[in-house]
């Protein structure tokens, strides 16, 4: 499907779209089936985590870039809802910062952040982790297709990525006080999720709008479906 249709789509129809494409991409990971089945040696649970801090870490700076293009002298309805995901990742509402939590998580794992920042990354950890900072850097439509849908959409019936790992986790002996930030992300993908679906109707009007979004949106489905595949390096 070309990114520019001949007549723009209704709010309803382009989010169908969006779940269409996203249930048509899912994980297909040899390395999270054995995850989830306990099996990971102590290397590769640690080698996953500090590959996962090189996508983690950049979230926040992306996810403040994209608040910026947010065009509040039109409508501030939409600022707020994307200043309520930042806020909660950078720890303003429940919960501590995000990013701390993650450094609690590899504490957990006996991983101090200079070993996890010293880590090189797999190529497509990198790619998934540029492909949003790319897009919320570039536009607002393009911000909302990558981070509000392309991470933040939730296909129903699907469990959310969060608490798919907090299963995984269970089979390992990490503290449970370590994984807060798996469990406070189980809580919080669902609300992210309907934040931006409520921002996408004034943005996606125009044709032009919808293949700004759609092109964000899709590239960043196959970049995380890419960096998902590509944890498999770390079972050979």
């Amino acid at each position: 499907m070309a990114f520019m249709t001949d007549r723009p789509l209704s709010a309803r129809e382009f989010l169908d779209e969006c779940l269409a494409f996203k249930k048509a991409h899912p994980v297909q990971s040899r390395f999270f089936s054995v995850f989830l089945e306990g099996q990971l040696t102590p290397e590769q649970l640690r080698l996953w985590a500090k590959d996962m801090y090189h996508y983690i870490q950049p979230a926040i700076p992306a996810l403040t870039a994209w608040l910026a293009h947010a065009p509040t002298v039109i409508e501030r309805d939409t600022a707020r809802l994307v200043a309520s995901n930042l806020a909660g990742e950078m720890g303003f509402l429940r919960e501590p910062d995000h990013r701390d939590l993650y450094l609690k998580f590899l504490a957990g794992l006996d991983i101090a952040e200079t070993e996890a920042r010293d880590h090189l990354p797999l190529p497509s950890t990198i790619g998934a982790a540029s492909a949003i900072g790319y897009f919320c850097r570039s536009s607002f439509e393009e911000g909302l297709g990558a981070f509000g849908l392309g991470v933040e959409l939730q296909v129903p019936g699907r469990p959310n990525g969060a608490e798919v790992i907090v299963k995984a986790l269970r089979h390992y002996a990490i503290p449970r006080d370590a994984m807060e930030f798996y469990f406070v992300h189980v809580e919080a993908e669902e609300e992210h999720g309907g934040n931006a679906e409520a921002a996408l109707a004034p943005f996606t009007r125009t044709r032009e709008q919808q293949a700004l979004v759609r092109r964000a949106f899709q590239w960043t489905v196959l970049a995380h479906q890419g960096m998902q595949a590509g944890f498999d390096a770390f079972l050979s």
